[in-house]
């Protein structure tokens, strides 16, 4: 009873710090800024005006480009999945989810829950964490992004196509539904954490940009007082191709078109939701693409499309916002990529960085801001497709191999030398004439053989989520 007498006494003092101590806390909140990532889904690095788009009628990042900065070498992976994984792990794709290609439903493996996600680390700060759109790390209920990190997901668990054909999956607006050859997908699931809200028809197909939209818009009003994690992954504009019914045949170069004009209005309406809310100047805001356009899409002036290991797969249109932050109408060929994200957020949120594995990424603070003592992010880049390294960039030189069955130096390949800097378009191969930057390079793809390896699972590859029994989210006779 004396202890408890003395826990009670009439000494102010240990409250009047407590008290400071909690306005310290809750000031040193409003001081971390918001986050919010835009991530769309194979566009193109010539499908939005701020990269050259002549089709495309872009205003709203039109302006974001003007009020923020371009991000001219911006990797990602050359597919879907591994792109999300280097994104949400702060690693190259190969280190945290090394799979040969993308994930399917009920694919019985996913990302690990021991790989430690960006809404994780930001979490630890005190984060708001939200996902509102596709995942694609695994479907199974332990895998999904709940059990990543994130308080809230709306969205669909993988990509748009990956349902039935009956259900307009494999076919694009006003097009004939087709026949399902072989072995059908499950059912598509629209999910509300964790949860199955509906399967998706052509209906919703078409509603999924405005309704992803408006969540987002909801989750920043509701978490305005409090710093915000928010991941917007839009399933647009992937196969099949769905404009939504205020925006299909409003442009005059087809459905393609209209879905990157309705991403666009999107993109628009976040950032005056930031605006009105009085968070425009405690936000940074990263627009992107998971990958390289598509045929449909417009790469140019890059080589190539999704799949590939050339620029076009991988280089993505990407742009920086932060009013009073950023410089605005300004951009940078610094090599950044999506495994920069993660530490990104970490160094201006002050979170914690977890230091019992390794990361490829570092935070690019300098590079957004512009820094003009700011050190090269990046020297060298490895570009993976799947479980093969394809190709080296160190500098403004990259190596591209193009043919073999072992990328060793000097065994087994032969490949093709690219200046970047004087040939964006990969259309001159220089090797001939640079032996010595060819051996340089080389060395650099034999030196990652015991760490990520070449093409097989290195030493430095972790573990993958299995669940031998997975079962689909929809069953397929549902």
């Amino acid at each position: 009873m004396k202890t408890a007498k003395k826990s009670v006494s009439k000494n102010y003092a240990p409250v009047a710090f407590l008290f400071v101590a909690m306005m310290c806390c809750v000031a040193s909140a409003q001081e971390k800024p918001n986050f919010v990532v835009i991530n769309i889904d194979d566009l193109g690095y010539a499908d939005i005006g701020p990269f050259g788009s002549k089709l495309n009628r872009t205003p709203q990042l039109d302006r974001m480009a003007k009020e923020g900065r371009k991000l001219t070498s911006f990797y990602a992976a050359p597919v879907c999945s591994p792109s999300r994984a280097a994104l949400m792990t702060g690693c190259y794709a190969k280190r945290a989810l090394p799979i040969p290609h993308v994930l399917f439903p009920a694919d019985g493996i996913g990302l690990s829950p021991k790989e430690i996600t960006v809404a994780e680390v930001l979490k630890s700060a005190g984060y708001a964490t939200a996902i509102i759109g596709k995942w694609h790390l695994g479907d199974q209920p332990e895998w999904l992004p709940n059990a990543q990190g994130f308080d809230l997901h709306f969205g669909l668990p993988y990509s748009n196509d990956m349902g039935t054909a009956g259900d307009g999956a494999k076919s694009d607006l006003g097009k004939p539904i087709p026949k399902q050859n072989g072995k059908s997908q499950p059912p598509l699931p629209l999910l509300r954490n964790g949860e199955v809200v509906k399967r998706v028809l052509p209906d919703d197909q078409q509603s999924l940009v405005e309704i992803y939209t408006d969540e987002a818009v909801k989750f920043i009003q509701e978490k305005k007082g409090v710093p915000f994690l928010l991941y917007l992954p839009h399933n647009a504009v992937h196969f099949p191709i769905y404009p939504g019914k205020k925006w299909a045949g409003k442009s005059p170069n087809g459905i393609y078109s209209d879905w990157v004009e309705e991403v666009d209005w999107s993109v628009g309406r976040i950032l005056d939701t930031l605006r009105e809310n009085g968070l425009a100047e405690k936000t940074l805001v990263i627009f992107t693409s998971d990958n390289g356009g598509t045929p449909r899409a417009v790469n140019a002036p890059l080589r190539g499309h999704k799949g590939s290991t050339l620029e076009g797969g991988m280089r993505v249109p990407t742009l920086a916002w932060w009013p009073g932050k950023i410089p605005a109408g300004t951009e940078t060929d610094a090599v950044t990529a999506m495994f920069d994200i993660l530490p990104t957020f970490a160094a201006l949120s002050d979170a914690k960085l977890p230091t019992d594995r390794k990361l490829d990424g570092v935070s690019i603070w300098p590079q957004l801001a512009g820094l003009p003592d700011a050190k090269p992010a990046h020297e060298t880049f490895y570009y993976y497709y799947g479980l093969i390294l394809n190709a080296v960039r160190h500098g403004d030189w990259k190596l591209q191999i193009v043919q073999g069955n072992k990328a060793t130096a000097g065994e087994g390949f032969t490949s093709q030398l690219y200046n970047l800097k004087t040939d964006i378009g990969e259309k001159q191969d220089v090797a001939a004439a640079n032996p010595k930057i060819v051996a340089q390079l080389q060395a650099l793809i034999a030196a990652m053989k015991d760490d990520l390896g070449v093409n097989d699972k290195g030493t430095g590859c972790r573990e993958l989520a299995r669940k031998p029994d997975s079962k689909p989210l929809i069953p397929h006779d549902k």
